[in-house]
């Protein structure tokens, strides 16, 4: 009796520390589990604090795109309030010209090729008024690594976009003006020039003739006899100064067109210097307006200068030709080059220059050239008026 009677006393032991190992455990159980559900409401709540007071956009989105949580800031943004945005999709409050490329990214995103996308947009606003932000879209990802919604956030860019296009409109206000008064510098050079070639030009060689006359009357006297001749060498010499002034101001030969202009160029440095210079033309006729072909000529003079100045080549190559309505300009030398970006932090006004001359034109100018192998300058322009792409 005394061995069951101890065997009873065990067992009522164990099912008693058993059931206190069991209450016990229970307790602890429940303990996280409050534990849990108070840093979850904390989390919560840190989230949505967080998601109010933020000084950018936010906007919960689901698979659609249409919003399920949006912010003060955001409404303010748009103009809208909180519930007119929930019962909306970035759709409705996209430009109509950035909404492609939004729904583009997004599908990426939504695909899981992208974790993320951001983008410069307009939003039309409440009122029609259009503004600019950044934009930032992210996943919103369950426990098991799926997307369940994206957030978007909004930086208002709207006062810089403005100063941005701002300048660019004062950029080009000024790149038109700079075009036109070289465009009057041009007319006022060729007024110029045609005036010493005609005028100053008729009158030295009426001078040159009567000098003539004299030597014939005179040629008795000869000391008369040598004073002419010295008056006629002074009269051809001043004959060519004045041509060549003539020239330099605006070349006879580009009223013959363009081509012959440059021929002229060129043969002009074959003769200054031991540089072996050659042209070559497409097929096509390079037909375009006096400003045009004005400008052109210019850039290649300006070239040729350069290469005469600093390349120390032995061999030019100049190439013209029409294609798709757009004149295609290579100039080429095997000198010593130099580095592009070195000569733009120089400000070099020559090379600047002649950017401002193609960019008024609505072209494209691209100089490829680096220490020790030459230089290409190659320009692209359209030969009508708007015909830039």
């Amino acid at each position: 009796m005394d061995v069951l009677a101890n065997i009873n006393l065990s067992i009522a032991v164990a099912m008693t520390v058993l059931s206190l190992s069991t209450v016990g455990g229970a307790c602890s159980v429940i303990a996280k589990v409050r534990r849990a559900k108070e840093e979850m409401r904390l989390s919560k709540e840190f989230f949505q604090s967080t998601f109010d007071a933020a000084a950018v956009g936010m906007a919960v989105a689901d698979f659609d795109g249409r919003y399920m949580k949006v912010n003060q800031a955001m409404c303010e943004f748009v103009g809208y309030s909180e519930g007119e945005l929930l019962g909306m999709s970035y759709h409705d409050i996209t430009h109509p010209d950035d909404l492609a490329d939004n729904i583009s990214a997004r599908a990426l995103m939504l695909d899981g090729k992208l974790p993320k996308f951001q983008m410069e947009k307009r939003y039309v606003r409440k009122d029609g008024r259009v503004v600019w932000a950044l934009m930032v879209v992210s996943e919103i990802l369950d426990k098991n690594g799926r997307m369940i919604a994206s957030v978007g956030q909004m930086l208002d860019i709207d006062t810089q976009k403005q100063a941005e296009q701002a300048l660019l409109e004062s950029r080009r206000q000024l790149r038109e003006l700079s075009h036109h008064q070289k465009t009057l510098l041009e007319q006022e050079r060729k007024h110029i020039a045609r005036e010493i070639h005609d005028e100053l030009g008729q009158r030295l060689t009426a001078l040159k003739m009567d000098v003539s006359l004299l030597r014939i009357g005179f040629g008795h006297n000869p000391e008369l006899f040598r004073m002419a001749g010295r008056m006629r060498e002074l009269a051809e010499g001043t004959i060519e100064v004045v041509r060549q002034i003539a020239s330099n101001l605006r070349p006879a030969a580009l009223d013959l067109g363009l081509v012959p202009a440059i021929e002229w160029l060129l043969d002009d440095l074959q003769r200054r210097s031991e540089i072996c210079c050659r042209l070559y033309v497409g097929d096509d006729e390079l037909a375009m307006d006096e400003v045009r072909a004005t400008v052109v000529f210019r850039l290649v003079q300006e070239s040729l200068t350069n290469i005469a100045s600093h390349a120390r080549a032995r061999h030019v190559q100049v190439s013209l030709k029409r294609e798709s309505g757009r004149l295609r300009l290579h100039i080429s030398d095997d000198g010593c080059g130099f580095d592009p970006q070195a000569a733009d932090k120089l400000r070099s006004f020559g090379l600047l220059g002649m950017r401002e001359r193609v960019l008024a034109l609505e072209g494209t100018l691209v100089i490829d050239s680096s220490p020790g192998r030459g230089t290409t300058v190659s320009i692209e322009l359209p030969l009508v008026a708007g015909g830039g792409s």
